[in-house]
């Protein structure tokens, strides 16, 4: 009978310790896509909120709160992609601009909406993407997903970034 109450304690004590432990998972996820017709760059980046507030805070903003963006917050998140996450047409650079965002309490998560204006994509365009989110933070932990459309080019491709070594390159 002790036994079993030793491991019923046991139990208890992990699970109820188990929500104060960061999650063991260091991973980004991100759609980057073009529409032609607009010229538009489109970024939709997601994150785990716990990650992105360390990051965040005291660098780029102060007392992030991803569910009650500020104007300094969204600065921040500019600042921040701007430094992180940068992507080149012909080795000019597109900086992404705020468009919005949504939080996913439940799962943690973070989604951020990025825009940009665009020349037109043409054959013999060059593409280069630097994702080099939360590498200063968790290294070779940490790693970055990414699934990029350019009609008509590329209609759906998928890349991992696991370290700082090279950005992705993509010859249309």
């Amino acid at each position: 009978m002790k036994f079993y109450q030793i491991l019923l304690l046991g139990c208890l004590l992990l699970f109820s310790t188990s929500f104060s432990i960061p999650h063991p998972i260091k991973l980004t996820s991100s759609l980057i896509q073009t529409f032609p017709k607009d010229n538009i760059l489109g970024v939709e980046c997601r994150v785990f909120i716990d990650d992105f507030t360390f990051s965040m805070n005291d660098t780029f903003t102060k007392n992030f709160n991803a569910s009650n963006l500020s104007k300094e917050d969204i600065e921040g998140i500019e600042d921040y992609f701007e430094r992180y996450y940068k992507i080149f047409i012909n080795d000019e650079i597109y900086t992404l601009t705020y468009a919005s965002s949504e939080v996913f309490e439940k799962h943690n998560v973070l989604s951020i909406k990025f825009s940009n204006r665009i020349p037109v994509i043409k054959e013999g365009d060059q593409i280069c993407i630097e994702n080099t989110l939360f590498f200063e933070d968790f290294d070779f932990l940490q790693s970055n997903r990414m699934t990029v459309r350019i009609p008509p080019f590329i209609s759906e491709d998928y890349f991992e970034i696991t370290s700082l070594d090279k950005p992705i390159t993509l010859n249309l």
